[in-house]
């Protein structure tokens, strides 16, 4: 099969991922309209009628923008999965370090699996290319999850898993000792508790999701915030809000300490 087409649509269709990273692409695409707007306002304003139109085109520069982005983001998990399939282990597919894989399956066997089977696959089955790519998309948010907590997930998909649909599959990216600093930043905002809760549990979380972390209405997350390595000095103030909790008393401890 065709990797690079199979993979045109992996994880799930347009739209889903679309709507999986929508806040990011246009906070970007808009100030980047934004920018193009005046600049071209500035050199051409008169010729383009841009004084008289000037809400039409900034939307019509906004909606550009995050179509170069989306595809830029799609070209970049193409090309990840592409060099795999590309290398010299691609023959007999990836396998997480320290796990006694399963044979290789090929694509049309993984399609006919049931949810069971692909799970196992994603879990503990040698994968290439088009496996990792066949998965991403899956139906099923568990085979999903499977396959964020594999150890040889490609970094630039373990990060796109963050933006999943399925609160499961989040926490399962969020769990990740491998997960960017940006994306469990953006993990610590997510509506789901569970989700917020793998961030804080995540020992390599950074201070910027921990800051966030801090005033979580969850009393089990500031907690485990005030104990966290990784709690600057910052954090750790954050904390010191008047509510007389264990996350206070341990936050203060540690301050009081000297040892954030």
């Amino acid at each position: 099969a065709n990797v690079v087409l199979v993979l045109g649509v992996a994880g799930g269709d347009i739209g889903g991922r679309l709507l999986a990273v929508l806040p990011i692409y246009f906070i970007a695409a808009f100030t980047a309209a934004q920018l193009a707007f005046w600049l071209l306002r500035a050199s051409l304003g008169r010729m383009l009628g841009l004084g008289t139109n000037a809400h039409a085109v900034v939307v019509g520069l906004t909606f550009l923008a995050a179509g170069l982005l989306h595809y830029a983001e799609s070209s970049g998990v193409q090309r990840i999965l592409q060099e795999q399939a590309d290398s010299p282990a691609a023959r007999d597919g990836s396998c997480p370090p320290g796990v006694a894989c399963t044979p290789l399956r090929s694509a049309d066997n993984l399609k006919a699996a049931d949810a069971v089977a692909r799970r196992a696959a994603a879990e503990r089955g040698a994968l290439n290319a088009e496996g990792f790519a066949l998965l991403l998309r899956d139906r099923d948010p568990e085979v999903r999850a499977a396959l964020a907590r594999r150890g040889d997930l490609p970094q630039e998909l373990l990060e796109r898993m963050a933006g999943d649909r399925h609160p499961v599959v989040r926490e399962a990216a969020a769990e990740s000792l491998r997960q960017s600093d940006d994306a469990l930043s953006r993990l610590a905002f997510d509506r789901v508790e569970s989700v917020r809760l793998a961030v804080a549990r995540n020992r390599n979380a950074p201070p910027t999701a921990l800051d966030v972390l801090a005033s979580d209405g969850s009393a089990e997350i500031r907690l485990l915030v005030a104990g966290h390595p990784r709690a600057s000095e910052p954090v750790l103030q954050r904390l010191l809000n008047g509510r007389g909790d264990r996350a206070e008393r341990a936050a203060g401890e540690r301050l009081r300490s000297g040892r954030p």
